[in-house]
């Protein structure tokens, strides 16, 4: 699965290079410090992704929460998939409801924003890209500010 998700896992870095590239470039530090580690090189060689954590969600209605596995600066990033209809995700401190259909990436961090996905027809898979704060301070790659932004000019 890690193989085949290679192109997806490298889309979601990519992403997250723009939106927050202190946070970006400290999960390449941190990937890289995995990879020196003799006992997990294979395994880490193979994992395309900046993020050290995904969670797949299937099919399943998200009550309101924050999540509590990173750190407040951070951003994670929720892809949904599948043939689904009326997909929606809840940002109800925004009072935003949007759109989550077939395809939708949404970078936003997840420790401060209380998000919930009610029940949708068909069938859909939520990616949760992430990054777990304990991996970090095991690498020692400190910890990001929050993001400014990206400056275009």
């Amino acid at each position: 699965w890690v193989s085949a998700s290679r192109e997806t896992f490298t889309l979601m870095s990519g992403i997250l290079s723009l939106v927050h590239p202190e946070q970006y470039a400290q999960g390449v530090k941190c990937m890289q410090r995995i990879i020196d580690n003799s006992d997990l090189q294979e395994y880490a060689e193979q994992w395309a992704c900046v993020f050290n954590a995904v969670t797949a969600l299937t099919n399943r209605e998200t009550p309101f929460h924050r999540d509590g596995s990173g750190t407040f600066p951070w951003y994670d990033i929720l892809l949904t998939v599948g043939r689904y209809t009326r997909g929606q995700l809840s940002l109800p401190a925004l009072g935003l409801d949007l759109d989550y259909c077939p395809g939708t990436v949404v970078p936003f961090c997840g420790n401060v924003l209380r998000h919930g996905v009610p029940h949708c027809e068909g069938e859909r898979i939520c990616l949760a890209f992430y990054m777990r704060e304990f991996v970090h301070l095991w690498a020692k790659t400190g910890k990001a500010a929050w993001s400014m932004g990206v400056d275009v000019k």
